[in-house]
């Protein structure tokens, strides 16, 4: 066996090749119908999404089999790229196709105007660095999004970081032939964050190629998000743990937390 390194910095420009065959993405099409149908028994009704750092596009190819507009945004050309293949292998099960859409979160700006929801999934708000970006991609959110209309969005919690991103090393992935995917962790309680080294192995034409990327996750308290949605115009409707039961802040040790919030106002109104 031949060995080569090939060290890899940009954020998923070697994860979204092997995203969803190692698993990822694998609760993510389940997490967004149980989201939706939570929306609807609360009596939302619409028919535009968009959807903050879609990934691979597995939530857009199945809002958009359930007849839903859908707007997909994500920073990484890699992973829209992915995407766009995974909604031609569906077909004619897609009426009306995702559009998809290289952009930050953090300067977000509809591509469909005014939005019935904007949702974001598998902690994309865990990628923000810091309060201020928190605030600023709500306030962006809040200009997306109709008034009495949803944004709809799940984090780890600080917990949930400091657990299931505990420091060491976990073979995330490994399929005994031609892919293993190795996850190196760090959490910094000063900080907040979770550092998460991947260490992508392929076997390409009987070389074993590796790849490494370093992705950060900020954890975020609870009442911080609440106060900034508020200052967004938004209210809270509820919060859930990942089995869309009520969340207490204060008694749940869950690693998730998915929020429900209705934007009331404009920001600043």
């Amino acid at each position: 066996m031949v060995e080569r390194m090939q060290y890899e910095v940009s954020a998923y420009s070697a994860l979204a090749d092997v995203y969803d065959r190692a698993g990822f993405s694998s609760s993510t099409e389940w997490n967004t119908s149980q989201y939706v149908a939570y929306a609807q028994s609360m009596d939302w009704a619409g028919r535009r999404i968009v959807e903050l750092g879609c990934g691979t596009g597995i939530s857009a190819r199945w809002l958009a089999q359930q007849g839903y507009m859908v707007a997909g945004i994500d920073v990484s050309p890699h992973m829209l790229k992915q995407a766009q293949i995974n909604i031609d292998q569906a077909g004619q099960s897609i009426l009306i196709p995702p559009e998809f859409h290289p952009m930050d979160m953090r300067v977000l700006d509809s591509p469909m105007g005014p939005a019935d929801m904007v949702l974001a999934i598998s902690g994309v708000i865990n990628a923000l660095a810091n309060l201020r970006e928190l605030e600023h991609t709500f306030m962006r959110v809040s200009h997306a999004v109709e008034i009495d209309k949803l944004f709809v969005f799940d984090v780890r919690t600080i917990r949930g970081l400091a657990s299931v991103h505990s420091n060491g090393d976990v073979i995330y992935y490994d399929n005994g032939e031609d892919l293993m995917v190795i996850v190196r962790n760090y959490f910094n309680f000063e900080t907040l964050s979770s550092t998460r080294h991947y260490i992508i192995w392929r076997q390409e034409n009987n070389l074993w190629l590796r790849r490494d990327e370093i992705h950060v996750e900020r954890g975020f308290p609870i009442q911080a998000i609440i106060a900034m949605l508020q200052r967004a115009g938004f209210t809270v409707i509820t919060t859930l743990n990942p089995n869309l039961e009520p969340f207490d802040p204060h008694a749940d040790n869950s690693e998730w937390v998915v929020f429900f919030a209705q934007k009331i106002a404009d920001p600043g109104s």
